[in-house]
């Protein structure tokens, strides 16, 4: 069916920003370990747009309004 395909594959590109936003917060934390913090700042707003666009791709799988996050 190909409602459930396109949910799927909006669910998959989710997971994968949000994978993405995971390991680049993990760099920001190494970052910070040693002391580059302008450096881990602009990972971490860079980490959050991912997260938002997963948190918007997840809501189009599930056929919610998408909104400003």
């Amino acid at each position: 069916m190909m409602v459930t395909d396109d949910r799927l594959k909006f669910q998959l590109k989710a997971l994968e920003a949000l994978r993405e936003s995971t390991k680049t917060l993990q760099i920001a934390e190494q970052l910070l370990d040693v002391g580059n913090i302008r450096e881990a700042e602009r990972l971490r707003d860079e980490a959050r747009e991912k997260r938002n666009v997963s948190m918007r791709l997840m809501a189009q799988a599930q056929h919610r309004p998408i909104v400003n996050v």
